[in-house]
């Protein structure tokens, strides 16, 4: 149905098709029919009275825009007057939909003068025939109690997913895409929202609504046939993965990233559909926001679609074919070439070379030296008769703006913006000639975000002694901190540039072309602030090590990428494609300090052709040659690794090597079937620490391992296991064994053996793990039998199960037993209220031995925080950590907590994370911190949801007692601390 139609065309025609009775009909039918739809009624003494033309404005006051159509075509039916419902269907759907035709004029306007690679349609529409195919699958019709489709175009920078989501928006507004699918689609872009503080999505759609169209609200009785496509999510200022907040209400006004937080979540307009670019940075960043999302990745251009561009492109067949024949000639930068905004880079340098008769060159050995190559033909075709001093100005006032652009996300610029960094009108309009800017009535714009990027980079090469501080742009320091600590992930592609800008290879090309020196100083300024970053304390933001690397990678300088990694003896490195593999293996066999690796590996090593499996092996035998060239390798931690047989041969090669010195060895994933891992521990006498947690065992593998753990060569202490301690239990194979922990993904009787049966066996089961398990009150009754058998487990992790206050009651009967010797014990989500609090007050006055109650995320509430207050203010209370996260707490309970605070001594650890604190309960909390009787050092709160008078009096209170320390992060890294034993 067409949103306008009713103002365009008019009710009022209808109506006077009615006969007298019929007309009389409808009106009596109208006080019914909008309760139905869930309407105010018109009142009856409008209605009785009302003419026809009356009643046409009436249901137009009261039923704006669509509404009113759909009440009186409903109300056409019952008075048996189908002629005129049909008549009224074909009508709207012949009727121009003016939203649509509005769209189309300003994709075509946008598609004319923004899109960077100037080809015909019949180009684009052959090169993204896979993809347009994949997303008509994708949103099908949806059936009935079917989640709305959320599709992501996933891929890296320059692939072409913002020209791809233009050409979708204009077939669409053309009416050759979605004609019967979606009524409307709306586009909306980071760069656009970030000039809004607050908006709601009424006020933030009705920017591109005509004037001329009826009233924007009716299109949200249709849900299921809108279409949000969402781009450029990198150049948001505002961070969605810190939003919390969210709204369904359409018309509420909330800041910017609350209402794209809430469509991305579906939270608002659920039945709704999505379709989200997101490149490498905004995959990080943004996927777990996303509600069971499609994945379609952009591929890049197929060696015939760069040869058909190369053709459009230079439209002169020899030339053509002169600059295809001298790309194909060189592997890398061919390969680089799928990328069509490389490819469109590559083909302007030669085209400037060529018009120019100069021989064609370009370096290929990094995406930065094409990049450069780029810009210095670009520099010499409009800077050759212009002294150097005026170049450098000229270039300098482009680099400033696109550094002050990158530090405050602005990517759209005013005549002010130009002004305030030595941009000139002139020098303005020459950038835009070269097309590295592009000029939309009074703003201007990079040409690509990449290009932004790279001349932003550029800002810090040009940088000269005399010159001060900028006031938006950071130091070489603070570029490089925010770029792999992703604190700003938005900066990390100028980090990898700058890494490369800093090697004298790319600085001596530059130098050469512009006439004059570029800045020495920056590779010294990395390096020290990598040094800094290494030394970092574990509270602070952790060094993103795939960005660390990709910018090392880019240098190809093996000298300081072995300088800068010697920095590091703790790496977590994530890698999911080939590239990730290339990179991380070049980086990590130049290191000679590490002692911890956490890895996850997945995606990579599939069944491919023979020549393909044979390169990643290879760089796979260099990843691995870190574990015996590092001098001090201490520990292996492989996280839902994916592995082949091929290529856990190598692995477990590498750690079988005499000059291997691992000592713990984590492994969830697959052991293979061969005999490797075997050898590779057998042959390894200092590996003491082995954990087998969340590894896919067939009855085999437990024999194999069985053997394995007899053998007298066998040096494991420390053994993690889940389901299989009774297979080992019956060989009485773990008599050199110090302890055990023990996972589980269910409570059996058959587990409650395994712990009585330990102790007898001289084992040290010291942590089981039963979180996630499904267990109720009924386990509990097991569970207390096995801990008093048991006398060496000292943590039980019970979290996320029903147990419920009955079950908790039952497990603190056992807990005050003298021959428990529980000292952590996590109840988290566990179903529990305030009732249970009697309970475990009861334990925590008569166990001494307890040192860790964690009841997180359970509905304990403030009466339940005043038990357990009182039983804290109890001399014989001798608990050390207690976790109250998420317990529904207000600042009713802070009276007792402040109480228990000012006597309690050996309470050194609070978690009181996602309390509603208000200023009373503040002053009250802060008073007993302050308190010199209080023994707390660590007090789990997040300041930033607080107003700013709270967050005041908490840092207050910190910096008058040094030995607290107020933070939420703290306490995560305390629970990963406990969970130490793991790692």
């Amino acid at each position: 149905m067409s949103e306008s139609f009713f103002s365009d065309f008019g009710l009022l025609w209808y109506l006077e098709e009615l006969r007298k009775e019929e007309f009389w009909k409808f009106k009596e039918l109208l006080r019914q029919e909008p309760l139905q739809l869930d309407l105010k009624p018109i009142p009856w003494t409008e209605l009785k009275k009302a003419s026809r033309e009356d009643l046409a404005k009436l249901l137009d006051k009261h039923y704006p825009g669509k509404r009113a159509w759909e009440v009186t075509l409903n109300l056409f039916l019952q008075i048996d007057r189908r002629d005129l419902w049909t008549k009224a269907q074909e009508e709207i759907r012949n009727k121009p939909n003016p939203y649509r035709n509005h769209m189309k004029e300003k994709f075509r306007l946008i598609w004319e003068k923004e899109t960077c690679l100037p080809v015909p349609s019949d180009f684009y529409k052959e090169i993204t025939k896979r993809e347009y195919e994949k997303l008509c699958a994708a949103y099908h019709a949806s059936q009935a109690g079917e989640a709305s489709p959320t599709v992501v175009l996933q891929g890296p920078e320059g692939i072409g997913k913002t020209t791809l989501l233009r050409k979708v928006m204009l077939d669409w507004a053309e009416g050759n895409l979605w004609k019967d699918r979606f009524t409307f689609i709306f586009f909306l872009n980071g760069c656009e929202m970030n000039a809004m503080t607050e908006t709601s999505l009424v006020e933030l759609i009705s920017r591109d609504w005509p004037p001329s169209s009826d009233h924007i609200e009716g299109i949200f009785s249709q849900p299921e046939r809108i279409l949000f496509i969402m781009d450029s999510f990198e150049e948001l200022r505002f961070d969605l993965e810190l939003t919390t907040q969210l709204c369904d209400d359409q018309r509420q006004r909330q800041p910017t990233q609350v209402i794209l937080s809430s469509l991305l979540r579906k939270k608002m307009l659920p039945q709704s559909s999505l379709l989200i670019a997101l490149g490498t940075v905004g995959m990080r960043k943004n996927y777990f926001l996303l509600q069971c999302p499609k994945y379609i990745t952009l591929s890049g251009l197929s060696e015939h679609e760069r040869k058909l561009y190369f053709y459009h492109f230079f439209r002169e067949r020899s030339k053509a074919l002169k600059a295809f024949s001298f790309v194909r000639g060189n592997v890398p930068l061919f390969l680089f070439c799928h990328n069509p905004l490389i490819c469109w880079l590559v083909c302007t340098c030669m085209k400037w070379q060529l018009e120019k008769g100069e021989d064609l060159s370009i370096v290929s050995e990094s995406t930065t030296s094409l990049y450069v190559s780029f810009f210095i033909s670009v520099f010499r075709s409009r800077n050759e008769n212009c002294p150097p001093k005026q170049s450098r100005a000229r270039l300098k006032g482009l680099c400033a703006l696109a550094a002050e652009g990158m530090w405050t996300r602005l990517f759209v610029f005013g005549r002010g913006d130009l002004r305030r960094n030595g941009v000139s009108e002139s020098d303005a309009l020459m950038w835009v000639s070269t097309r590295l800017l592009q000029r939309n009535g009074e703003c201007f714009t990079f040409t690509h975000a990449c290009l932004q990027q790279f001349f932003a980079s550029m800002f810090y090469l040009l940088k000269e002694p005399k010159d001060g501080a900028h006031p938006a742009i950071g130091s070489v320091t603070q570029l490089v901190t925010a770029g792999v600590s992703q604190v700003q992930g938005h900066l990390s592609q100028m980090v990898t540039f700058l890494f490369a800008f800093s090697t004298e290879k790319i600085a001596n090309m530059l130098e050469t072309s512009f006439g004059f020196l570029l800045s020495k100083e920056i590779k010294q300024e990395i390096t020290q602030c990598l040094k800094s970053l290494s030394r970092r304390n574990p509270d602070q933001e952790a060094v993103n090590f795939q960005e660390l690397f990709s910018a090392l990678f880019e240098t190809h300088e093996k000298e300081f990428v072995a300088q800068v990694m010697d920095f590091f003896e703790e790496v977590s490195i994530y890698i999911g494609n080939m590239e990730d593999l290339v990179i991380s293996a070049f980086c990590l066999k130049h290191c000679q300090n590490l002692q911890k690796l956490h890895l996850c590996i997945e995606n990579v090593f599939s069944d491919d052709s023979a020549s393909s499996t044979n390169k990643k092996l290879s760089f796979w035998e260099d990843f691995c040659s870190a574990f015996t060239t590092s001098k001090n390798f201490q520990m292996l931690d492989l996280d839902n690794c994916t592995f082949s047989e091929a290529s856990l041969a190598i692995l477990y090669k590498a750690l079988a090597q005499p000059v291997c010195k691992l000592q713990k060895y984590n492994f969830a994933s697959h052991l293979g079937s061969g005999p490797c891992l075997h050898e590779a521990v057998l042959h390894n006498p200092h590996l003491k620490h082995l954990s087998l947690h969340g590894t896919r065992l067939s009855h085999t593998d437990v024999g194999q391992l069985c053997e394995m753990l007899r053998h007298p060569r066998c040096s494991v202490e420390e053994l993690i296991v889940g389901r299989l301690l009774s297979s080992l239990l019956a060989c009485n194979l773990l008599h050199h064994v110090s302890f055990v922990v023990l996972f589980a993904c269910g409570f059996t009787k058959l587990l409650q053996d395994e712990l009585k049966r330990v102790d007898q066996l001289s084992v040290c089961v010291c942590l089981c793990r039963l979180m996630c398990c499904c267990l109720t009150s009924v386990a509990c009754d097991y569970l207390s039998e096995a801990l008093l058998c048991n006398t060496s487990l000292s943590l039980l992790d019970l979290g996320s199960n029903f147990l419920e206050d009955k079950g908790v009651a039952s497990l603190c009967e056992t807990l005050k037993h003298p021959r428990c010797n529980i000292e952590q014990l996590w109840l988290e989500d566990c179903y529990l209220t305030s009732v249970c609090c009697k309970d475990l007050s009861a334990v925590l006055v008569c166990n001494e031995k307890l040192k860790t109650l964690k009841l997180g995320s359970n509905d304990i509430q403030d009466a339940g925080v005043e038990q357990l207050c009182e039983a804290l203010k109890h001399p014989d209370c001798k608990v050390e950590n207690l976790g109250l996260d998420m317990c529904q707490l207000t600042s009713a309970c802070c009276e007792a907590l402040a109480s228990a605070l000012s006597v309690c001594r050996s309470l050194k650890s609070l978690n009181l994370d996602w309390i509603s604190l208000e200023r009373a309960g503040a002053l009250v909390l802060c008073e007993a911190l302050s308190h010199p009787d209080c023994a707390l050092r660590q007090l789990g709160l997040r300041k930033s949801p607080f107003d700013e008078e709270i967050q005041t009096l908490l840092t207050a209170v910190e910096e008058k007692n040094p030995h607290l320390t107020i933070s939420h992060l703290l306490w995560v890294n305390e629970e990963y601390r406990i969970r130490g034993v793991l790692t």
